[in-house]
C-alpha cells in the first residue's frame, strides 16, 4: 500500500453543504476505486472548523493548500469552480502538481441532476388561505441551475411583495434522466 499515490480531491463545499458533502464522499470513493489515496480536506477540516466563520474558513483553506503540497495530483470535480477550488487550482499550478478535471456525472453514474426552484408558501393569515406550490411562469415551474440563482430570485421576490403572508425560498428539484437521457422532473417536497 505504500506505493499508492496521494490525490487531492477538489470539489465544491460552500453553498449546499449537505449535497456537496455527499458528492465529495462519492468522489473520494471513486478515487479509492481507482487505486489512489483520496485527500479531501473539506470533508475533514469542517468537522472542527466552522465554515460560516470567515477566519476559520480561511484557516481551513490554508491548511488544505498546505496538504495539497503533499499530493501527486489534483482531481477537480463538480460543475462549477468555487472560490476555494480556484485557490486550490492556482496553488497546484504554482507547485507544478498535475491537474485532472474529472467528469462527475460519468464517474458516479449519476442519473439525477440537481436543480433548484422557488417554493412559494402562503400563510393562514392570507385572505386567500393556506397554500404551497412551486413558483411558475407561464404555467411552467421556474428552474435554476444553482442554489445561489434560486436564492437570489427568492430574495428579490421577498423584497418586492407587500405582505408578510407570503414567503418564497429556494428548494431542490431533481431532474431525473430517463433511460433515453431525456429529462423528467421529480419535485422533492
Amino acid at each position: 500500500m505504500t506505493d499508492m499515490m496521494l490525490v487531492y480531491i477538489c470539489s465544491p463545499y460552500a453553498g449546499d453543504i449537505e449535497y456537496n458533502t455527499k458528492r465529495a464522499i462519492a468522489y473520494c470513493r471513486y478515487a479509492a476505486d481507482c487505486g489512489v489515496i483520496p485527500l479531501a480536506p473539506h470533508l475533514l477540516l469542517t468537522r472542527f472548523l466552522c465554515e460560516s466563520n470567515p477566519a476559520e474558513r480561511e484557516l481551513g483553506i490554508k491548511m488544505g493548500l498546505r496538504l495539497l503540497a503533499l499530493c501527486s495530483e489534483l482531481w477537480v470535480f463538480g460543475d462549477r469552480i468555487s472560490e476555494g477550488m480556484r485557490r486550490e487550482i492556482q496553488e497546484a499550478e504554482r507547485l507544478g502538481i498535475k491537474i485532472i478535471y474529472q467528469d462527475s456525472n460519468k464517474i458516479q453514474g449519476v442519473m439525477n441532476v440537481k436543480r433548484w426552484g422557488i417554493w412559494a408558501k402562503r400563510s393562514a393569515a392570507s385572505i386567500f388561505g393556506v397554500a404551497e406550490d412551486w413558483l411558475k411562469s407561464e404555467g411552467k415551474v421556474q428552474i435554476f441551475d444553482t442554489y445561489e440563482e434560486a436564492a437570489e430570485k427568492a430574495s428579490t421576490l421577498m423584497k418586492n411583495i407587500g405582505t408578510a403572508n407570503v414567503s418564497y425560498y429556494p428548494k431542490e428539484i431533481e431532474i431525473e434522466l430517463n433511460e433515453d437521457q431525456s429529462p423528467g422532473i421529480n419535485m422533492k417536497l
